[in-house]
């Protein structure tokens, strides 16, 4: 069940198998995020406003703090809050210990070997929530990881790419990143309708960062096209297109309470 506060109420769960699977279709109109102004597949350049493509050969080697890659409220239209009580700083220890791996054991010794530096996970509820899902807004995700080089954020791409092989149906979409692919779940119904509720993640890598960027949404209202658009704004700021500032913790942040990941709750 998506709750009312959270899309997802743990980090590592882009990446579980939420049920039932829908196809997708040609792109609907857009509704609020991202900002205007964002292109996808390249960015409008300040100083000329010509649309810079897309490299798909460009591999930065990132450094930390991965929150600066994520997407941010600056990022976003009017009308979106940030989902504190969502917001981690990843490590190996409370990121493999997530739902994303089979045991705490497993992910710890898989993330050491493809030598995760660190991550961060976000994500962003519509003003009036299912309402507001109801009339085409949704619900936004994303996840940042960091790895020592592009050898072992390659194995992570694999290795999440695999997982949502196993129950998400893959969609056409743009490539984003050096390596990516987007993926189609429908689970369940928006709370207190009929109405099917629809995932749309996209998986990339761009150099030695691997990201996911989730959207949950009334399937009526949701196509591909709207998670690949905030997709674009985490690669935009990989590759210096677009600035990566670190976010400023909110009034109740606290790294105490911000480094191990609640107990993991299956979405339906």
């Amino acid at each position: 069940m998506v709750r009312r506060s959270s899309l997802v109420p743990c980090v590592g769960l882009f990446l579980l198998l939420l049920g039932a699977c829908g196809g997708d279709d040609a792109p609907a109109a857009d509704s609020k995020p991202p900002a205007s102004g964002t292109a996808t597949g390249g960015t409008s350049s300040p100083s000329t406003g010509q649309v810079q493509p897309n490299n798909p050969s460009t591999a930065p080697t990132l450094q930390m703090p991965a929150s600066r890659f994520a997407i941010s409220q600056e990022d976003l239209d009017t009308g979106y809050i940030t989902d504190i009580p969502a917001t981690f700083v990843l490590d190996v220890k409370n990121y493999g210990k997530t739902a994303t791996f089979p045991s705490a054991q497993e992910g710890e010794s898989l993330l050491t070997q493809w030598g995760y530096v660190g991550g961060y996970e976000t994500g962003y509820s519509p003003e009036g929530r299912d309402v507001a899902v109801l009339n085409g807004a949704y619900f936004i995700k994303v996840e940042i990881h960091l790895f020592k080089d592009e050898s072992g954020s390659k194995k992570a791409f694999e290795y999440f790419e695999n997982r949502l092989k196993n129950g998400a149906q893959s969609v056409n979409s743009t490539p984003v990143g050096n390596q990516s692919s987007a993926w189609k779940t429908v689970s369940g119904k928006v709370r207190s309708s009929q109405v099917d509720a629809a995932y749309h993640r996209i998986v990339f890598r761009r150099g030695n960062m691997v990201a996911v960027v989730l959207t949950y949404g009334a399937d009526p209202f949701m196509k591909v096209d709207r998670v690949r658009a905030l997709a674009q704004i985490v690669d935009d700021k990989a590759l210096g297109q677009k600035a990566a500032v670190e976010p400023t913790p909110t009034t109740n942040f606290t790294p105490a309470a911000n480094t191990a990941p609640r107990t993991p709750t299956v979405a339906r």
